[in-house]
């Protein structure tokens, strides 16, 4: 690897904060940049001390996707080879991440917003998917998108990259708060707090019950799969543990 630093990170008290901040490339990363956040989510999924993750930026961008000269020898692979390590270490992650948006958000940012489970917006900031008119197509940043908005506000922005404040991100669900400056960090500090106030097994067990579930396409399906999760290890976890669930 090669460069400089673009991706920042520290642990404390059982949180991990990730830091994209690039200002010459309004926080975009090239191949090398690209290996750095997937070094940061690799030890999220790994440190046994790191409970919630924090992705944010810097106050004028949240993440603005990946930076690549196509012309330039050999940089095609190192640039797919950077991107799809990051997709499958982002996609691997099993601790709850939140999405810290203090500045804008567009491109590859988009996809990696809807892939963290919670996310705090700050008041003015915007959100596109300018793909299409800078002459490209938002193909991996899909990946993601295509179960995070709906249908045809997906297609809206997807087509005519047209920005959306993030009110408008709010009513898709693709952030749960918009709040003022002076309330951001205490916000995202309240959703961090409330789930590590929460036991890890608990989160781990209900998220992965989310995903498996939501893959499922009948009713009769999730509620097999229900039946056999609670049969096989949910109760069996709950004996384990004091808990108040009969009070």
């Amino acid at each position: 690897m090669q460069g400089k630093q673009q991706v920042f990170s520290h642990v404390e008290k059982g949180v991990m904060t990730i830091k994209v901040d690039n200002p010459e490339t309004k926080n975009g990363l090239d191949w090398a940049g690209l290996e750095q956040l997937a070094a940061c989510y690799e030890e999220l999924n790994r440190n046994d001390a790191v409970r919630v993750g924090i992705l944010t930026g810097n106050e004028q961008y949240f993440f603005t996707g990946g930076r690549v000269e196509p012309k330039n020898p050999g940089e095609n692979d190192l640039y797919t080879d950077a991107l799809a390590h990051y997709l499958k270490a982002a996609g691997a992650v099993r601790k709850p991440m939140i999405a810290a948006v203090n500045g804008d958000c567009m491109k590859a940012g988009m996809g990696t917003l809807a892939l963290c489970d919670l996310a705090v917006a700050r008041e003015g900031v915007k959100f596109s998917f300018p793909e299409v008119r800078m002459g490209g197509v938002p193909m991996m940043v899909l990946v993601d998108i295509v179960d995070a908005m709906p249908r045809k506000r997906a297609l809206e922005a997807l087509l005519t990259s047209w920005e959306f404040s993030a009110q408008e991100a709010l009513q898709m669900g693709l952030v749960n708060r918009v709040v003022p400056a002076e309330a951001f960090w205490p916000t995202v500090q309240q959703f961090t707090e409330q789930l590590l106030n929460t036991p890890s097994w608990l989160i781990e067990l209900t998220r992965q019950s989310y995903e498996e579930m939501k893959a499922l396409p009948t009713r009769e399906q999730r509620v097999a799969y229900a039946d056999r999760m609670l049969r096989g290890e949910i109760l069996t976890r709950m004996a384990q543990h004091e808990t108040t669930y009969n009070v």
